[in-house]
Parts: C-alpha cells; sequence; structure tokens
C-alpha cells in the first residue's frame, strides 16, 4: 500500500514539473514581406512614337581649289603693263598682263605685206596663164610657154600658203604679249613686277590665280562605309571660320581604290562658293548623310539604365513597370535609338525609375511630382 502510495506520487510530481516546464516554443509568425507589388511609386513616362531618323557619318577633311594657275609669258620680253593686283577677281579669258608688243607689231606688219605681194604675183599669174590657155587651143602659142607659167601659177599658190603662215604666226606671236586669265577666279599672288623682262626657258612666273567657285571638299570615309555613300549625295561641313554656320556641298568623285595602309577611301564634294566666304585650305568636319529610317524608335536618354554592361529600360503596362534589355543605336539631341526591345505605343519611364524594380506598381505622374523633382 506504502509503495503503491509512493507510486503514484512520483507520477503525479511528474505530471506537474512536466505541465510547469517550458513549453515547446511556437514558431514566431514569418514576416510578411514587403509586398513590392503593392507599393505605388511615381514615375514620368513618354509614349514610344516612330519618328524619320537619318543615319550618317562624319569625317574631317579639307577645302582646296580645283583650279589653280601660275600666269608665265609664253615669249620672252618686257613687262609693259601688269593690270590686276593680289586680290583681285578675274573672269576666264580677260586681259591681266601685257609685255612690250612694239616688234611684234611690226613683225606682223611685214607678215600681211608679204601676204598681199603674194596674192598679187599669183592673181597676174594667173591672168596670163588663162591668156595662154587660149592662145595654146589655137596653137599660137609654145606649149612649154604654157607648162612654165603653169608651173610659175603653182609656186605662187605654194608662196601665198607660206607667207599666211607667217601671218598667223606673226598675229599668235602677238597676241601671245597680251596675256589672259585661262581661269575665272582670284589673283592670289603677284610675282613679277612692271617693267621686268620674262623669259619663256627658264620659264619665269608672272601672277598665281586660284579658282573660288566653285572648291572642292576632299574628305576620306572608312571602306566600310564607302558601299552605302552614292555620288550625288548632300555633304553638310563646318569649318572653324563661320563656326554657327553649316555648309553644303554635293558628292561628285568616289575613289575607285582605297588606301592600302588605312583603308579609307578619297571623296571629293563640289561646294558652291559665290561670296567667296570659304578659303582653300580650310579644315572642315564634314556630315554625310547614308540612309534615312521613316519608322525609328527614339527614347530620352534617362530613360535608359546600365547594368554590367547591359542597357535596360521600364515599360509600364497596366500600372506595372517590366523592366526590359534594350538594344541602341545612334544618339543624337539627348535621345536614343532603340532597336531592340520597344515596340511603338509602349510607355517608357523617363523619371523615378532608379528604385524600381520588376512588378512594381507605378503612377504616371507630371515631371514636377517625381522624386527626382521634389
Amino acid at each position: 500500500m506504502r509503495f503503491r502510495s509512493a507510486w503514484l506520487l512520483g507520477i503525479f510530481l511528474m505530471l506537474v514539473l512536466w505541465g510547469c516546464g517550458p513549453k515547446e516554443s511556437e514558431k514566431p509568425e514569418a514576416e510578411t514581406p514587403k509586398n513590392q507589388a503593392s507599393e505605388e511609386r511615381n514615375v514620368e513616362v513618354v509614349e514610344v512614337v516612330p519618328t524619320a531618323l537619318s543615319y550618317g557619318l562624319t569625317a574631317v577633311g579639307g577645302l582646296r581649289s580645283p583650279e589653280e594657275v601660275t600666269i608665265s609669258p609664253k615669249k620672252s620680253g618686257i613687262i609693259e603693263k601688269i593690270l590686276v593686283k593680289e586680290g583681285d577677281r578675274v573672269s576666264k579669258g580677260q586681259l591681266i598682263v601685257q609685255l612690250d608688243d612694239v616688234d611684234a607689231g611690226l613683225q606682223l606688219e611685214m607678215a600681211e605685206a608679204r601676204v598681199k605681194e603674194a596674192e598679187t604675183s599669183l592673181e597676174a599669174d594667173r591672168t596670163t596663164l588663162s591668156r595662154y590657155q587660149k592662145l595654146l587651143e589655137s596653137n599660137a602659142v609654145a606649149r612649154q610657154t604654157y607648162d612654165e607659167l603653169n608651173m610659175r601659177v603653182h609656186l605662187d599658190e605654194a608662196r601665198l600658203a607660206l607667207a599666211k603662215s607667217e601671218l598667223s604666226l606673226a598675229r599668235q606671236n602677238l597676241l601671245d604679249r597680251h596675256i589672259a586669265s585661262p581661269i575665272s577666279g582670284i589673283v592670289s599672288l603677284k610675282i613679277a613686277s612692271l617693267g621686268e623682262h620674262v623669259n619663256v626657258a627658264p620659264k619665269d612666273e608672272i601672277l598665281r590665280i586660284v579658282q573660288m567657285d566653285p572648291l572642292e571638299l576632299e574628305f576620306c570615309v572608312p571602306e566600310n562605309w564607302a558601299g552605302k555613300i552614292r555620288l550625288g549625295s548632300m555633304v553638310q561641313f563646318t569649318v572653324k571660320a563661320f563656326s554657327d554656320e553649316t555648309f553644303r556641298g554635293t558628292l561628285e568623285f568616289i575613289s575607285p581604290t582605297a588606301d592600302p595602309s588605312t583603308r579609307n577611301v578619297k571623296m571629293k564634294a563640289h561646294v558652291r562658293n559665290p561670296q567667296n566666304r570659304l578659303k582653300p585650305g580650310f579644315f572642315a568636319e564634314v556630315n554625310l548623310q547614308t540612309g534615312v529610317n521613316p519608322n525609328a524608335l527614339l527614347v530620352p536618354e534617362s530613360a535608359l539604365l546600365s547594368q554590367e554592361g547591359k542597357c535596360f529600360a521600364f515599360v509600364v503596362q497596366d500600372g506595372t513597370a517590366l523592366k526590359r534589355e534594350v538594344e541602341t543605336g545612334i544618339r543624337r539631341d539627348g535621345k536614343v535609338e532603340v532597336l531592340k526591345g520597344f515596340q511603338k505605343g509602349e510607355r517608357v519611364v523617363t523619371a523615378g525609375h532608379e528604385q524600381l524594380a520588376e512588378g512594381m506598381r507605378v503612377k504616371e505622374v507630371p515631371k514636377s511630382q517625381t522624386p527626382n523633382h521634389k
């Protein structure tokens, strides 16, 4: 009986101790992670609208004159007149230099006299030959006499031809002492002086004339672009002398070969210069159009984010931000061409996207209400 009571008491104490001991710790209710989708962030967006975009390349080049001539005499002589000065504009065929022509004038007069003499002699012998022809028909003159006179007529004809050639040379000799400009342009340099004797050999220089309108714009492009450029294309360029202006030209030459050392292809454009404002030797920054995409997709540069060498942006669909990887093209005037990643009509986040994540709820607001503009 005592043993049974002790056993019951032991069981009771065990039950009491078990009931009063620490209970198995209840697992705390797991913290509910913030539901990103439930957070609504203010963002600015723009709609992706197709826009016409022209493609081009830039190059460096220079302006040059297509024609630059040095005026030298065709005949030796003393410079009697220089009719232009440095900076003067001259036209093709305009008289610019005159050499002493007294001797040349006398030679011309002598040549003209010889021609008249030969013509008179020929006319007289032809008249005589005509009379002898009738006498020969009536046997009133010997055949030998007629033949001798006929031979003399042929000699007169030859003398006349020679005299006329000498006359032409005399006239040309006189003309060569009156030097005209072979091109239209500007007198860029005066070398000889009035009264100076100039020679043909060695050739002395008198003036230098440079053509100013039109000019040539010469530049080179990499060989991989050469196939995208066509003759007749418009070329735009700027020069430091008029940095606020854009000038234009027309592509008129594409070299058939590439430079083996640089793999560049030389090109030339025709540039009108009626006011002579552009100068040969000017350095030029060239922009050449290579094509047009009428449906390019452009977004502001602020819409793009860079991460691990890749480019991303967020689009908004049904109030939710979706992250897109994009492939970009050219940049122009604060905008970027997107080649892959967007479709027209989509709405792209341009501000407030720094803290965005995939699936977040967003609210489109005006510019002043985004976090970046508070």
